[in-house]
């Protein structure tokens, strides 16, 4: 009977540490207010705000602290489960706060995400086995200074492995300052739990984390998250297209790019926005539903069909730049330096090489016509060359090495700042299986690289492609049709192709004197008197005399003869 009371006690008790929390986060924040730096460009007397951003990452140390936040610290990921991009913070690698100036590394970690908050994105923050704790007063910093620009098109906060005060921390701030943002703030105890909530598979996850995760369950279950059979999405391209592309562009494909290329390319942010996942979820039971052939996006809108298109892409079963191409891409010369070389690379070595099937140039011809033509558009729709490279890159590629396509689907900005030299021999050299992406050669073009420059040289890339689908296109309007027949022309044996049934049975018909004739004149051979025995020779030989007449130019002539069927002509001798 006292259970209610109890916990309504316990409840008032609770509310009431949180609200005392919540104050005593103000009064630190407010008491620092005059002490601690902003970390604006005001702060920096004469620089502004881009002048403030290389001072900061070059620092005192050569941008060694800058190149450890992006590489160690907050890491890219691959894409969510809605294709979005996924950001990895690591507070196991935070650093010694007695060695390391930590309102320069807020700063860093604000650069970092300026890379990615304009565009929906997903983060996923690893909380336990951290060696050096922030203080509260630095994560009230950090709250308040990611204000709404980061947080407005950030879909969700998985926080994995929370230690009680981590959670405690920060409940009162989502309660302080940010109700709303609290409803994006998923608590998940297991590495199991996260690999429900995004593909797991697509994340790198250090040592530290395993070690902890061990202490809470005894094996890691990664769900399959298989589909079931499909019309469309996860089925080969070649499936689809045909070898040659023969089949044309499949229906979400085809169905987006004409929406898109109609309504949307003026479209702010067009392919960074995701629509809600059931939204989505309805287009592909549209598509695949019997007897449904396309969609009106004119129902769901461009959003959604800029997301399907990415999604159909993603899921493609051989990926569009399969792994073993990675170093190809690699070895591109730097279309910054060399703009024309790059491109000309791109044309007659990476181009033909994706090219397998052949189906998949005339693709990239149509998903890169679509993106030039909204770069376009670029003063109205926002999205730039670079942009939209970094919103397709991740839909490009997958393969059993996450951590080596994160790395060619980079977007980092700390290109400039020097990199650690590496010491030592490197243990893995030998190991044929792992490609070296490390070291020196992360700053190489990668994936982002070469689709921003698919972009910004599509004339030149795609001229070869371009012209040979304009070719043949042309053939296919100007070749005459094989012209209907009743008779056989005068002087002249012809035949059209037919089956060694039809030509039997026709023989058959024919009668015994037709059959005699036919005999004499050598035009066919038989081992029985009555009926003929019709061979392969027998069609060679009557299907090279009809390509005789067509290269003669006889079908002009023949097809004003009209008629409605075609009728096998056998000899020309009765």
């Amino acid at each position: 009977m006292d259970s209610g009371n109890g916990f309504a006690d316990f409840a008032k008790k609770f509310n009431s540490f949180g609200n005392q929390l919540g104050n005593n986060i103000k009064r630190v924040f407010n008491e620092g207010q005059g002490a601690r730096r902003t970390g604006s460009s005001e702060d920096v007397l004469g620089l502004d705000a881009e002048a403030f951003r290389e001072a900061t990452i070059a620092g005192n140390d050569g941008g060694e602290l800058a190149t450890y936040v992006n590489e160690k610290l907050v890491c890219e990921a691959g894409v969510d489960f809605d294709s979005r991009p996924m950001l990895v913070f690591y507070a196991c690698r935070m650093l010694n706060p007695d060695v390391v100036d930590y309102d320069r590394l807020l700063n860093l970690i604000q650069f970092r995400l300026d890379d990615f908050v304009e565009s929906d994105y997903t983060v996923v923050l690893f909380a336990a086995n951290a060696r050096y704790n922030p203080s509260v007063k630095w994560l009230f910093t950090a709250y308040r200074r990611l204000g709404r620009k980061y947080k407005k098109n950030l879909k969700a906060l998985y926080i994995v492995h929370p230690l009680t005060w981590v959670r405690v921390v920060m409940t009162a701030m989502n309660a302080v300052l940010s109700p709303k943002f609290a409803k994006k703030v998923r608590w998940l105890d297991t590495l199991s739990e996260l690999a429900q909530a995004v593909p797991i598979s697509q994340i790198n996850i250090p040592p530290e984390v395993y070690q902890f995760n061990a202490t809470k369950e005894v094996e890691v279950r990664v769900p399959a998250h298989a589909r079931p059979p499909s019309r469309f999405f996860g089925v080969p391209l070649e499936q689809l297209m045909g070898v040659h592309g023969e089949l044309g562009l499949p229906a979400p494909v085809a169905d987006a790019l004409d929406y898109l290329y109609t309504n949307a390319l003026e479209v702010p942010d067009l392919f960074r926005r995701t629509p809600p996942p059931p939204t989505l979820q309805k287009v592909r039971s549209q598509y695949e539903a019997g007897g449904h052939v396309s969609v009106a996006y004119a129902v769901w809108g461009e959003h959604v069909a800029a997301a399907v298109l990415k999604t159909w892409c993603r899921e493609l079963p051989q990926p569009i730049i399969p792994p073993h191409y990675y170093e190809l891409i690699r070895q591109m010369p730097d279309p910054t330096v060399q703009p024309d070389q790059a491109a000309a690379y791109a044309r007659d070595v990476i181009l033909p090489a994706l090219a397998d099937p052949p189906c998949v140039s005339l693709l990239l011809a149509a998903l890169f016509g679509l993106l030039r033509a909204v770069a376009d558009h670029a003063s109205v729709n926002n999205m730039t060359s670079g942009r939209l490279a970094a919103a397709w890159a991740p839909n490009f590629v997958h393969s059993s090495q996450p951590d080596v396509d994160i790395t060619m689907c980079s977007v980092t900005r700390f290109s400039e700042a020097p990199l650690r030299a590496r010491g030592g021999d490197d243990e893995d050299d030998d190991d044929d299986d792992v490609l070296d992406l490390a070291g020196a050669s992360e700053n190489r073009p990668n994936v982002v690289t070469l689709a921003k420059l698919m972009v910004d040289q599509y004339q030149t890339i795609f001229k070869p492609i371009l012209e040979a689908a304009e070719a043949l296109t042309k053939k296919q309007a100007s070749a005459p049709r094989k012209p209907p027949r009743t008779t056989a022309p005068s002087g002249m044996a012809s035949a059209v192709q037919a089956s060694d049934e039809d030509i039997a049975a026709l023989v058959e018909e024919m009668g015994q004197t037709t059959v005699s004739q036919m005999q004499s004149t050598g035009s066919i051979q038989t081992a029985d008197p009555v009926r003929p025995v019709v061979t392969a020779e027998d069609i060679t030989r009557r299907l090279k005399a009809e390509q005789e007449a067509d290269v003669r130019g006889d079908s002009a002539a023949q097809a004003q003869d009209g008629g409605d069927e075609d009728v096998i002509v056998i000899s020309k001798a009765f």
